[in-house]
């Protein structure tokens, strides 16, 4: 360390508020949002391009994240929903629906999308610089990046984006010379002509290797410790897609092809080599005096086990280490909390896919779908703790907020996107709500940081959370099964798909453990019922149950009226109710019951049940 802080005396140096190490979507729209807020960034590129993990990856060129460009809306809001390739901005032209026509698009596509953005909001990178070492300094917690070719950046505070991008590879065993990787092996479906072929791996990678070759193959074998996860099954979606799993066909089918289940970190596991061929058996068989059981022969094996996140460049930050994923086991991902700062190293935080950490196999946040939310939020963070900038936010009138609610409902991305993790609160101050959009649920207990303010101010809050029901994304569950749907409002409790769930809380909720899905602390809380088209405005099952239960905890009349329920209490009572003075929650005797619609434009305060309805 002494060396390296002598060797700095003579080295150029750089002094930021904000290093950004990987110039991936993650790290690109965390510094759209740094730059936003007017603060002091830069990002670290080691590669000359922006995205380069899509130079290499998928093999195949063809990306299975969606771009659907027609929803029948022209609600930009409720489009990003089904946008999973686009980074947030304030310019409705940078979405990619105007870079490709394709459901799936080619790869090269969003490395032409992810260069134009960069260009057009002047993001700051500098390219062709690799970060050799990070040190600390223990007195104020900043950090000195060493580089090899552009000397030391001293940084406040850095944000780690640099993916998950290194192949795992098995540790405990002699891997025959020819076993190859997913990042080298030929995706020439020619060089596969006749040929026996297994591959390690149950994922979307393993799987996107099979559909390319088996046309061509004697067969192919899918080998892995777990059964196959199907993200339609699962609603998980870094699960296998239905894009990449034809080979399921050939293998229910009886067609060679097969999907094998073995313990591959396991020690009686041996890769064996005769001749020009590969075998694997299984020795614990053995010793039980069983039937050797032997698989092939192979005239090759794949390694496509998936991605590890490289710890290289922190490899001097010692007190680094990774958390646990969902089942408790120790996870791939480094350690972090819910304000996506490790738990181990202050001042470093995470943005982008490593931040999936967080809600594996709960959410969407290892895939830019998901985490252009996250990194805004952690933009948010950053400005609100280190900045004190408030936490954006608009206020509207309390009249106002049930038809608030149901126009959000029917277009937040963040929330739609980031089930569980990210939610909407709705703080009263009297005749006003005050609405905070994108909050991580695990910062709740510590929402006072980000309006700062004391922690003992009183809070009358309004969490509004997007959730799937309790049995619905399971391994072996039926999600097609006759009686998935449930649109009764008075059994919204047992809904399968996502709808919305409102939580009220008088004080800050309990905290939230790592990858928990749980909100402790409610006093009250309400299920909306599921609806195909996730339109959640309906009158009967939505507008009624959630006017009833606002009114109900803020003890005020949220009820809908008619023009003719005005003129009848203008002409019987001396005073109008606020209702009637207001048109906000004047619903018109002409309006469809089932059809509240969702409107193009979101005024910032005072909301018109004409734009709801879209007369």
């Amino acid at each position: 360390m002494w060396l390296l802080l002598f060797i700095s005396l003579f080295l150029t140096a750089e002094t930021w508020d904000y290093c950004i190490i990987g110039a991936g979507p993650g790290g690109i729209q965390l510094a759209y949002y740094l730059q936003k807020s007017g603060l002091e960034y830069v990002i670290i590129e080691r590669n000359s391009i922006p995205g380069s993990f899509f130079e290499v990856y998928p093999r195949r060129r063809t990306l299975i994240s969606i771009n659907k460009r027609n929803t029948g809306e022209t609600n930009t809001e409720f489009n990003m929903r089904h946008d999973w390739n686009s980074l947030l901005s304030d310019d409705p032209e940078m979405v990619f629906k105007h870079y490709s026509k394709e459901m799936f698009p080619p790869a090269d596509t969003l490395l032409k999308y992810l260069d134009d953005y960069v260009n057009k909001f002047q993001i700051k990178i500098h390219y062709n610089t690799n970060v050799d070492q990070i040190v600390q300094d223990q007195a104020d917690s900043s950090f000195s990046l060493f580089t090899s070719t552009s000397g030391v950046y001293n940084c406040k505070y850095v944000v780690a984006s640099t993916g998950i991008s290194v192949l795992h590879k098995l540790q405990k065993h002699t891997i025959p010379d020819n076993v190859e990787g997913y990042d080298t092996t030929s995706h020439n479906p020619a060089d596969y002509e006749g040929k026996k072929v297994l591959i390690l791996g149950k994922g979307n990678s393993a799987f996107e290797t099979a559909d390319l070759i088996y046309g061509h193959t004697d067969y192919v074998h899918l080998l892995s410790r777990d059964r196959v996860k199907l993200s339609w099954n699962t609603h998980y979606v870094g699960d296998v897609r239905g894009v990449n799993n034809q080979l399921l066909d050939t293998y229910q089918l009886k067609s060679l092809d097969a999907i094998l289940e073995r313990d591959l970190d396991s020690k009686s596991i041996l890769f064996e080599k005769k001749g020009d061929k590969i075998f694997l058996r299984d020795i614990a068989h053995d010793a039980e005096k069983i039937q050797s059981d032997v698989l092939g022969p192979y005239d090759k094996i794949i390694n496509c086990l998936g991605f590890d996140y490289d710890p290289e460049p922190f490899r001097n930050l010692t007190n680094m280490r990774k958390g646990e994923d969902w089942q408790g086991k120790r996870s791939k991902y480094p350690d972090m909390g819910w304000d996506f700062q490790s738990t181990t190293v202050k001042n470093l935080y995470y943005a982008g896919t490593i931040t999936h950490g967080l809600d594996k196999r709960i959410s969407s946040g290892g895939f830019i779908h998901g985490f252009r939310y996250s990194s805004r939020s952690l933009a948010w963070i950053l400005a609100a703790r280190n900045h004190g900038i408030r936490w954006p936010s608009e206020k509207i009138p309390l009249y106002g907020v049930v038809p608030y609610m149901l126009k959000r409902f029917n277009e937040m991305n963040g929330p739609y996107q980031m089930f569980y993790v990210l939610v909407d609160v709705y703080l009263r101050l009297g005749n006003t709500v005050e609405v905070f959009k994108d909050v991580p649920h695990g910062l709740l207990h510590r929402f006072h940081e980000l309006l700062a303010e004391p922690r003992d101010v009183p809070r009358d809050m309004v969490v509004v959370r997007l959730e799937y029901g309790a049995g619905y994304s399971q391994i072996g569950g039926d999600p097609f099964k006759l009686d998935r749907a449930e649109l009764d409002p008075y059994r919204a409790h047992t809904c399968n798909f996502i709808h919305p769930v409102l939580y009220r809380f008088t004080k800050l909720p309990h905290a939230v453990p790592i990858r928990s899905k749980g909100l402790k602390g409610a006093s009250n809380k309400i299920h909306l019922s599921e609806d195909l088209y996730t339109d959640f405005a309906t009158l009967t099952r939505h507008w009624t149950p959630l006017s009833n239960f606002i009114g109900t905890i803020w003890k005020e009349d949220m009820s809908f009226v008619t023009p003719e329920d005005c003129l009848y209490k203008h002409l019987t009572r001396d005073r109008q109710s606020e209702q009637c003075r207001n048109p906000t929650v004047v619903v018109t005797s002409t309006m469809t019951p089932e059809s509240i619609r969702k409107s193009t434009q979101l005024p910032n305060a005072k909301l018109l049940l004409s734009d709801i309805l879209g007369k």
